[in-house]
């Protein structure tokens, strides 16, 4: 984070003003060609606004660093939905801090999908600063080779009537490895929250290495909080099911991982970003043995 503040070199600045709703979304692209690139997005939603923003960021086979921050200021009454897609070439580090300070009756959601990059390291970050707040966090994780992802989601709760939810799916393929971290924290006197996490990973290979360490921090009674992982690989009656009805092995698989993303992938209204991400995995998953 301190080199970012002392090195970013590109920086985009969104302001939605107060009562005004964006019915298209802002899309940013980012197609990185270069060695480094350090980016800072700051999006301030006013008071009554409404915005959708879709963050994707791509690249050939070059070799580079890609280090990113977003800020974003839910204001009261304000609603923000932020998707966020990276498939950069298996060349590439790639570092991402996310961060949104919500205020009353405000409403922050976050999707977040990591597909790209040989080593992904990203924190999603979310307070809850005043009552009836409303956060939600999903992410999904594909990866195959030697990808290695480390992918942390916080939701703060540092005000009353609070409400969070987090989710995580993550299929991994050969040897890819991934961490995923997910934290609920409740103030001492933010009472009546309710928060809930959950992260479910599929193992495609016997190499494949997934932790999931979802945390609680609850420091009041007056809470409804809960969290689970799950850790498992196909599963075989599913797979024997569709192979008798006349489905191929390899096309079974990549059906059963598809179903897997759908609860998440159909919260981005952009088809043609939908459509890429799921050619992806998809045109991955073809290499099956």
């Amino acid at each position: 984070t301190a080199f970012h503040a002392a090195f970013f070199n590109h920086g985009i600045l969104i302001i939605i003003p107060e009562n005004r709703e964006i019915k298209k979304p802002i899309e940013l692209y980012l197609d990185f060609e270069g060695k480094v690139r350090i980016d800072h997005i700051l999006m301030i939603a006013e008071k009554n606004s409404n915005a959708v923003v879709v963050d994707a960021s791509s690249s050939k086979n070059n070799k580079g660093f890609r280090n990113l921050v977003v800020e974003i200021l839910v204001k009261e009454n304000a609603k923000v939905e932020y998707r966020s897609v990276q498939n950069f070439s298996q060349n590439v580090y790639n570092f991402s801090r996310k961060r949104a300070h919500v205020e009353r009756n405000g409403f922050m959601q976050w999707i977040d999908c990591y597909i790209g990059g040989k080593f992904t390291q990203a924190l999603t970050k979310t307070f809850l600063n005043d009552e009836n707040a409303e956060s939600y966090s999903w992410g999904i994780i594909f990866g195959d080779n030697k990808q290695c992802f480390d992918v942390n989601t916080e939701t703060i709760h540092a005000a009353s009537r609070t409400k969070c939810n987090m989710m995580t799916k993550v299929v991994l393929n050969d040897n890819a490895k991934a961490v995923y971290r997910g934290l609920v924290r409740v103030n001492p006197k933010a009472v009546k929250c309710e928060g809930y996490q959950k992260n479910d990973t599929i193992l495609l290979s016997e190499d494949a290495e997934a932790d999931a360490v979802p945390n609680l921090e609850i420091e009041n009674n007056d809470v409804k909080c809960s969290h689970g992982a799950t850790i498992s690989q196909i599963d075989d009656s599913k797979l024997f099911y569709m192979m008798s009805r006349g489905i191929d092995e390899k096309s079974a698989k990549k059906q059963i991982v598809d179903g897997f993303f759908d609860p998440i992938l159909v919260k981005i209204e952009n088809e043609k970003l939908k459509e890429e991400i799921k050619n992806n995995i998809s045109e991955r998953i073809g290499a099956l043995v």
